[in-house]
């Protein structure tokens, strides 16, 4: 029977070069969509979406200036080669015209 033994050093190093590789690596966007309380439908990208849509629903977006002002929202979805922020702005504003679609 062996036993192997692992120091202590070598387990944090792994551990460091793992930590070091996932900073390296860019972070995924998400293509977010959501309704005002005045019917218009917001579109963004974002790595981290719903601090976004938090911030938009603050009041301290210049395009949206009062607070509390999302009603819902409709899908948050990973951005993709076929799901790019300019492809989704375009089907919601053939959708529902483009006076109606907010770009973020």
């Amino acid at each position: 029977m062996t036993t192997s033994v692992i120091s202590r050093t070598n387990v944090e190093t792994t551990q460091i070069e793992e930590i070091e590789i996932k900073q390296r690596q860019p972070k995924q966007r998400f293509i977010f969509v959501a309704q005002l309380h005045d019917g218009r439908i917001i579109v963004g990208s974002a790595t981290n979406a719903a601090t976004r849509i938090a911030a938009i629903n603050s009041g301290y977006n210049s395009a949206i200036p009062k607070a509390l002002q999302v009603n819902r929202i409709i899908g948050v979805k990973p951005v993709t080669a076929e799901r790019t922020l300019p492809s989704v702005v375009k089907r919601f504003c053939d959708k529902y015209g483009t006076d109606k679609v907010l770009a973020l």
